[in-house]
């Protein structure tokens, strides 16, 4: 088996379902959990007893909503990694305690992603949270107490949000030194409960409260590093996702969970202890595609000194619109990130 440095597994239980929500996600009793904790680590013995990673991401879902099973399943996980990791799991601030984190850091956990998706607590109620400010506040203080790379989660383009919320969301993050922040453009998905209830966007407001976050960012000196991502530094950025942004292999395992591996985009399907997993071979066209939808999103775009990016850009170099992409350090990059879909039409 070729070695794969990355490892995303997906836990597919909440406590209750968000609104904007149509990930892989259910309502569970303690004992589908814990069995489904025991499937993962099988699976872990079964095919990847020796194998080591230079990233694992556990996301949901909500996995801090499991408690002893997740730890099981995080302890056996600390012994998958390689000697310069980084090793995330994704956290509801509600559930967090000191004793959670500390369990977290005895498993080599050294990434925190935080749920928190408004500073507003009326905003928070709305879209079906059930945690307030002082959760998030109380969380990040024991985060910081135990772990010093963390991000967290945020929205806008719900119809209730103002820009003054958007300022609040900024001042707490100037307040607390957040490191790393992924700030997310609504998307009402067909499964999720805005989709159901037919709720619509306003584009235009969608426009000018990206126009309003970029330039807050820039004020307190984050650096915007993907569409949706800012740090501030660059040692800061997600690895994990740095490695789907460059189109590298990864394994997915669980339920909800995808993977690309020797070109083979998968996804774990079926139900949450009987996974089916659904193939798709990609053709060269379309891993080509992958390679350009993926790599523009970053501000350091596709190296042309790494063979996958060189034939994309190859097989693409007569459609490419030279006036929105430049090519620095043999790195194709977008000269906006807000206009890659421009670039990207050309291309499909």
């Amino acid at each position: 088996m070729n070695q794969v440095n990355h490892l995303y597994i997906h836990i597919p239980f909440c406590k209750h379902i968000c609104w904007y929500c149509d990930f892989k996600r259910s309502l569970s009793d303690d004992k589908t959990k814990s069995q489904y904790i025991d499937l993962l680590i099988k699976e872990l013995n079964d095919k990847y007893k020796n194998h080591k990673f230079k990233t694992i991401y556990v996301g949901g879902g909500t996995p801090n909503c499991l408690n002893h099973d997740l730890y099981r399943l995080l302890n056996k996980l600390s012994n998958h990694l390689q000697d310069d990791y980084e090793f995330t799991i994704e956290c509801n601030p509600e559930f967090i305690t000191d004793k959670q984190i500390k369990e977290f850091v005895n498993c080599k956990v050294n990434r925190i992603s935080l749920g928190v998706q408004s500073t507003n607590d009326n905003i928070l109620k709305q879209i079906g949270r059930k945690h307030t400010i002082k959760d998030v506040e109380n969380a990040i203080n024991i985060i910081k107490n135990n772990i010093t790379n963390f991000s967290i989660d945020l929205i806008y383009g719900f119809n209730e949000q103002t820009i003054e919320d958007i300022q609040k969301d900024f001042e707490f993050i100037n307040k607390y030194k957040i490191p790393h922040v992924s700030f997310y453009s609504l998307e009402i998905k067909d499964n999720s409960i805005y989709g159901k209830m037919n709720y619509h966007i306003n584009e235009v407001d969608i426009e000018d409260k990206l126009k309003f976050i970029e330039r807050k960012f820039s004020e307190l000196g984050y650096i915007r590093y993907e569409v949706s991502n800012w740090c501030r530094d660059l040692s800061l950025t997600s690895k994990h996702n740095l490695a789907y942004w460059n189109s590298a292999d990864w394994i997915g395992m669980g339920y909800g969970a995808f993977g690309f591996e020797n070109l083979d985009y998968y996804n774990v399907s079926g139900s949450s202890l009987n996974w089916n997993v659904e193939h798709h071979k990609l053709t060269e066209e379309e891993l080509y595609q992958q390679v350009f939808i993926m790599g523009l999103r970053t501000i350091y775009g596709l190296d042309l000194n790494n063979e996958l990016h060189n034939k994309a850009y190859q097989y693409y170099k007569n459609k490419l619109d030279k006036k929105q992409i430049s090519i620095k350090n043999n790195h194709i990059v977008a000269k906006n990130l807000n206009t890659i879909d421009n670039i990207l039409i050309d291309l499909i």
